[in-house]
C-alpha cells in the first residue's frame, strides 16, 4: 500500500468504533464490553467511497508512534501509522481498507 492508500483510509476519528461515553467508562474502569471496540473489527463499507476494512484500536498510554502491520500491507510498518485520539485517553486508532478475516496483523 502506498501514500495514497495511507490518505485514503487515515479518518480514525470519523470512522472510530469507540464513542465518548465508551472512553468516559474506560477511564472509570466500569467498561463491561470494551473488547467490542478494542483491537480489529471488520466493517463493511465503512471507509472512505464505501470501501470495506477494519477499524483497530489499541491503548498505549506511552507509545510516541504506533502502526498496524500484517498480511494486507506487506508487513510494512510505514505503510498504516495508527493516530492517537484526542481526548488524551491513550487510545490509538486507525481504519484500514483491504483487510479481510482471517489475515494477521499486529501494532509495532
Amino acid at each position: 500500500m502506498g501514500r495514497d492508500a495511507t490518505r485514503r483510509d487515515s479518518r480514525a476519528s470519523e470512522l472510530s468504533m469507540l464513542t465518548a461515553h465508551d472512553i468516559y467508562l474506560f477511564r472509570e474502569g466500569t467498561h463491561g464490553r470494551l473488547y467490542q471496540g478494542m483491537g480489529c473489527h471488520l466493517v463493511g463499507k465503512g471507509g472512505e467511497g464505501g470501501a470495506s476494512g477494519a477499524s483497530f484500536a489499541v491503548w498505549a498510554p506511552n507509545a510516541a508512534r504506533i502502526s498496524v502491520v500484517g498480511e494486507f500491507n506487506g508487513w510494512e510498518s510505514t505503510a498504516h501509522p495508527m493516530q492517537a485520539r484526542a481526548d488524551g485517553s491513550g487510545v490509538w486508532e486507525r481504519f484500514v481498507t483491504g483487510v479481510e478475516h482471517g489475515q494477521n496483523y499486529k501494532y509495532r
